[in-house]
């Protein structure tokens, strides 16, 4: 019997951070194990160390806090844990920042010696590569943990309780490289954990690739209305404008080079759809309402107007085109609609290569556009 799973605390981020400071502070072997093969320090049992949960600070509550020290230097570390739960905002990017740091240096609980310290940060989450706001953190997986901190727990009970833990993240582990050859549908959108769903859909796309400089820049999560979908953006340097949007006294001042063009593939998992819209977007992205209430109506109109002049050349080009997977179209941010059709019986390299086919498409009257 796994004593993890009958009480339901598998993904239960608060009680596994308390698992993991409780291994910290009560087993050597854990301990300088983690130190060595996580931190990259050598000589660990140099350093009194101690692990909390739940000290506040002014930035909000890090979920794991570890002091190490010894007479010539001092370390902080601020784990975040995350298991099944996306980062809250700017959580890392808090955690990270210097007012943060003052208020973990004064606390009088952690009783650190020497206020000048060497401050470190991990990410600890399921997912590989998993981005967190705070560039200050370092992405440390589940997997990472259990492969390079594998040891004999001294005490019985903790060693128990740790080795159902691991035995449910390699359950979670297994089976999640791709093959070509599987079918997506049964790969991917038939993937009963969400989270595993979401690895494999990163596993695949990583596997797209364009030319000219087109790929896929960012992986990510969007859902509402009891949906969930996985999106992919794809795009390339000529296809974002040189200037940014700045928000100055409560108005945007926007120019006719603050746009970002991207396909954004999108994968409807519940209803097992996908759609490939290519957008035109103000760079950073602002909703259309909010621009047109916070924009004066000339920088608008700069804007608009090269938007317009853009979504009209590329419309021209895809009824020149034929294509009837190719549809002009007419969004707030939509300007054109790709349709790339899935059955029960495509596989991922099929997949794949319908996607790279209409990236070379689209490539080519985005770049003729632009000139």
């Amino acid at each position: 019997m796994n004593i993890v799973n009958l009480l339901g605390i598998t993904y239960k981020e608060d009680i596994i951070s308390n698992l993991i400071v409780g291994l910290i502070n009560e087993s050597k072997v854990f301990r300088n194990s983690f130190i060595k093969n996580i931190l990259n320090i050598e000589n660990p049992s140099d350093f009194k160390v101690k692990a909390y949960t739940r000290i506040a600070t002014s930035a909000g509550i890090p979920d794991i806090i570890v002091t190490l020290e010894n007479e010539k230097d001092s370390r902080l570390l601020i784990v975040e844990n995350k298991l099944k739960a996306d980062e809250g905002f700017n959580q890392t990017l808090r955690y990270s920042d210097e007012k943060c740091i003052e208020d973990l240096v004064d606390n009088k609980l952690l009783e650190l010696k020497n206020k000048d310290l060497t401050t470190e940060f991990i990410f600890l989450t399921l997912i590989p590569e998993q981005i967190p706001t705070g560039d200050k953190f370092k992405n440390i997986t589940y997997k990472d943990l259990i492969e390079n901190v594998d040891v004999d727990i001294e005490d019985e009970v903790l060693k128990r309780v740790y080795c159902d833990f691991v035995s449910i993240l390699k359950d979670f582990y297994k089976d999640l490289d791709i093959n070509e050859y599987d079918k997506l549908i049964d790969s991917c959108f038939n993937e009963e954990d969400k989270t595993r769903a979401f690895i494999k859909f990163k596993n695949i796309v990583k596997n797209i690739n364009g030319k000219s400089g087109l790929s896929v820049r960012e992986i990510g999560k969007a859902g509402g209305n009891g949906r969930l979908s996985y999106y992919a953006k794809i795009s390339k340097d000529s296809w974002i404008g040189k200037e940014e949007a700045r928000f100055i006294n409560n108005t945007y001042k926007i120019t006719k080079d603050c746009y970002d063009i991207h396909l954004e593939a999108s994968f409807d998992i519940f209803n097992k759809k996908m759609t490939l819209p290519l957008h035109y977007e103000p760079r950073p992205y602002i909703p259309r309402k909010r621009l047109i209430e916070k924009t004066n109506e000339e920088d608008y109109q700069k804007y608009i107007t090269k938007r317009d002049y853009v979504k009209g050349l590329v419309h021209n080009e895809i009824h020149e085109l034929g294509d009837s997977n190719i549809k002009p179209y007419n969004g707030s941010n939509t300007i054109a609609s790709i349709n790339i059709p899935i059955d029960e019986n495509i596989t991922i390299k099929e997949f794949i290569e319908s996607i790279e086919k209409y990236m070379i498409i689209v490539e080519n009257i985005v770049d003729k556009c632009l000139k």
